[in-house]
């Protein structure tokens, strides 16, 4: 994974998926940041146009080996990336930053006011509405969360 921050619009030649990033209302599309990621052979070209202020780093972007996808959080948003098709699966929103972690064949995405389980091709399992300050308990195949706002709710980790 190869990434070049750019503090201005780069030309949108060759890259096999442009992604242009979700704003608030306030917000102007001013830089780009390019992403070149190799795997087993095949090569893939990223452009993303962002916000002042934003980059990307290796830390925002989570690889799934067996499906060739990859998920990236962005600064309100999260996305999948089809990389054997060169496409946007999925393009989520968010209240802020949110939080990407693979167990085993699920991957939870995580925001401050829901909490989402999707397969290894980010086909949703199920989501759930979560407000901090939240509580939760980790089981084989859900996640138990209590907030002060929603209660009890029960995310599933298997179809």
């Amino acid at each position: 994974m190869k990434i070049k921050n750019f503090d201005h619009i780069i030309s949108s030649t060759d890259f096999d998926i442009i992604h242009r990033e979700k704003t608030h209302l306030n917000e102007d599309i001013i830089q780009s940041s390019e992403l070149n990621f190799e795997n087993n052979g095949t090569k893939t070209r990223i452009k993303f146009e962002l916000a002042k202020g934003n980059e990307i780093d290796e830390s925002d972007f989570l690889f799934i080996p067996e499906t060739n996808f990859l998920f990236y959080r962005g600064n309100i948003e999260w996305c999948a990336f089809d990389l054997t098709n060169k496409s946007v699966v999925r393009n989520e929103n968010a209240t802020q930053l949110p939080f990407l972690e693979r167990r085993n064949n699920v991957i939870l995405i995580y925001d401050d006011l829901y909490a989402e389980s999707t397969d290894l091709k980010a086909e949703r399992i199920d989501n759930v509405p979560i407000d901090p300050p939240t509580e939760s308990i980790d089981y084989d195949d859900r996640i138990e969360f209590d907030s002060p706002v929603f209660g009890k709710q029960t995310l599933k980790l298997i179809k």
